[in-house]
């Protein structure tokens, strides 16, 4: 027996040290993506790894490094992925969120539709998915801003018309813009976009997202993912 345990140790114990964690990309949201250590994706996300025994590190960059990482091979996988900008060869986990888009106007001019804002000045988040039906309307003049809180600022001082954006991120950018009179309306959506993990399209990342897909439709039937993904700050 004594014997057999040298052996482990000389066969296996470099692998166990060197073991390297999983990298996952993202990219800041308010609400969603706060920092590597918080926001509702984020929960979510170490909860999955909690509950597969994985070594998962969480790193925040610009949406569009994020994209590159990824693309380059440099990274495991990112969150929240979308079709809109997810390579056709990835390994894809089953769907945890959908991104459901709005018009936050103010409510002094209602704007709800894609033809309400034909010929309007509309504010996007920059490297933000949006559906083609929206990107691609030549009527609607698009302007681009760094985050959602320069965006929701833009539209209480009157520089645009209305700013598309997801609705829990939205109030959450609204909060923190401080400002007043902007509302949506919570029966009309623009908009929505399945939302999962990428993973890389190779053993490592089908495996990965096999494990992610068995996980998230555990949680979806506890009543844990709904759960996490509801959580008020």
């Amino acid at each position: 027996m004594r014997t057999l345990l040298y052996v482990f140790l000389i066969l296996f114990a470099p692998l166990l040290v060197t073991a390297k964690p999983v990298v996952l990309a993202t990219f800041p949201i308010p609400l969603m993506v706060e920092n590597p250590h918080s926001g509702l994706f984020v929960n979510l996300t170490k909860e999955i790894a909690k509950r597969n025994s994985r070594d998962i590190e969480i790193v925040i960059f610009p949406t569009g490094k994020t994209l590159l990482a990824f693309s380059s091979g440099k990274i495991d996988g990112f969150f929240p992925a979308l079709d809109v900008y997810v390579p056709k060869v990835a390994a894809k986990s089953a769907p945890f969120y959908n991104k459901i888009d709005y018009v936050f106007y103010k409510k002094s001019r209602p704007l709800k539709s894609l033809k309400d804002l034909e010929g309007k000045k509309v504010g996007l988040t920059f490297r933000y998915p949006y559906v083609k039906e929206l990107t691609s309307n030549k009527k609607i003049k698009f302007e681009f801003a760094a985050d959602d809180v320069i965006n929701m600022k833009k539209l209480g001082q009157g520089t645009i018309d209305a700013f598309v954006v997801e609705e829990r991120s939205g109030l959450k950018a609204l909060q923190m813009s401080g400002q007043k009179g902007i509302e949506f309306d919570k029966n009309a959506p623009l908009s929505e976009q399945t939302v999962y993990y990428a993973f890389q399209n190779s053993e490592q990342g089908r495996h990965l997202a096999e494990v992610f897909s068995k996980s998230i439709e555990s949680m979806r039937k506890d009543g844990s993912l709904a759960k996490i993904l509801n959580e008020t700050p």
